[in-house]
């Protein structure tokens, strides 16, 4: 192959009262002489408590030996059938395989059972064998919290290695300054590396890629007309060299009121028979976290955790965290941690415990 087939087609191009998440799954072979014909994918993602899912859609990308016509398969997300037939929305015929795109509207199944994580399974009847090469759920939630307008492409942008490929993404600004890239790459060289730039500036490189890559990056500058640039390259010699594909992509343009939760001062109380840490921490942000934690690390082993009541902006609370004796002797290795949410994202920032106070 040696050209660029570009058949990503926009899917949904909206704005909503809130944000659009991407939660992607796989690969999965099926099918075969040695591998089981019926297979299992789960997806985890953070169901926001103030948030109300809108739209729910269940992207399938399905590498098979033979045209889609002769492929048999059935399909269950969350125990409800969804399908006995495979007619795919989009087909790319590559050399001695096709790639095959499904897309299904999940929304009154995740509404029926609201959980963290949904299960899809498959069961494949067509001759040879299949790869499923990744699944997503693409998510539309409501908050009043968030605004986002988005535009979703599906399909698959094939890129030989060392070509480059641009396309055009219409977009509705929110906030010029707070793009948001989300797109899955797959790649099946294991010398691939890959570049995206937005508008001539690069918002993303990796020199080496899995198989499966899922990208997320923020703070991007975005305009109503958006240039994207995708390079493939491959530098090392005798090596087998096969096209990238991405085979969803999504920009955003997102402004979220933001928690920022903030260690401001740690010292030890010694008073009593087990040492405590008083840990004071403060929400320097614009919104309250959804769920929030305090985290004692020990070289990167987390050693005591606290779920802590919710902060408002520019609230602050003493903490206090039990403190082992045997740990002061490793104070220099330890570190605090706070992990909080907002809608489906997490955000942590982290301080390590030296010269502390002690009382």
């Amino acid at each position: 192959m040696s050209k660029v087939i570009n058949s990503l087609q926009i899917v949904k191009k909206a704005t909503v009262d809130g944000e659009v998440a991407l939660i992607s799954s796989g690969p999965l072979k099926l099918g075969g002489l040695h591998r089981s014909r019926v297979g299992c994918l789960t997806f985890e993602y953070l169901k926001p408590p103030n948030a109300r899912l809108r739209e729910a859609t269940l992207e399938i990308a399905i590498t098979t030996a033979t045209e889609p016509s002769h492929v048999r398969w059935r399909l269950w997300f969350n125990s409800f059938p969804l399908t006995r037939e495979f007619k795919p929305q989009a087909t790319v015929e590559l050399k001695e395989e096709y790639f095959n795109k499904v897309l299904f509207d999940v929304t009154p199944i995740l509404h029926a059972r609201e959980t963290e994580e949904a299960k899809l399974a498959i069961k494949y009847d067509g001759p040879g064998e299949a790869e499923v090469n990744h699944a997503n759920l693409v998510l539309v939630f409501e908050a009043k919290e968030a605004k986002s307008s988005y535009t979703y492409f599906s399909g698959a942008l094939i890129i030989p290695p060392n070509q480059t490929s641009k396309f055009n993404v219409p977009l509705k600004i929110i906030d010029g300054h707070s793009g948001e890239l989300k797109a899955i790459a797959l790649a099946k060289s294991k010398h691939s590396s890959a570049s995206i730039s937005v508008n001539g500036v690069k918002v993303f490189s990796l020199n080496t890629l899995s198989d499966l890559e899922e990208i997320q990056i923020e703070n991007i500058m975005v305009k109503p007309n958006n240039e994207v640039e995708v390079k493939h390259e491959i530098f090392k010699e005798n090596t087998i060299k096969k096209p990238l594909n991405i085979s969803t992509f999504i920009l955003a343009s997102t402004k979220i009121l933001r928690p920022h939760i903030k260690i401001k001062s740690v010292r030890i109380v010694s008073e009593g028979k087990e040492p405590r840490l008083l840990v004071k921490i403060a929400n320097t942000g614009k919104s309250c976290p959804d769920k929030l934690w305090l985290l004692l690390i020990d070289t990167g082993i987390i050693v005591s955790r606290l779920k802590l009541p919710c902060l408002k902006p520019g609230e602050e609370r003493d903490i206090e965290l039990p403190f082992k004796t045997q740990l002061k002797i490793r104070q220099h290795l330890l570190s605090l941690r706070t992990v909080w949410t907002k809608l489906s994202r997490v955000y942590s920032e982290e301080v390590r415990l030296v010269n502390i106070s002690t009382s």
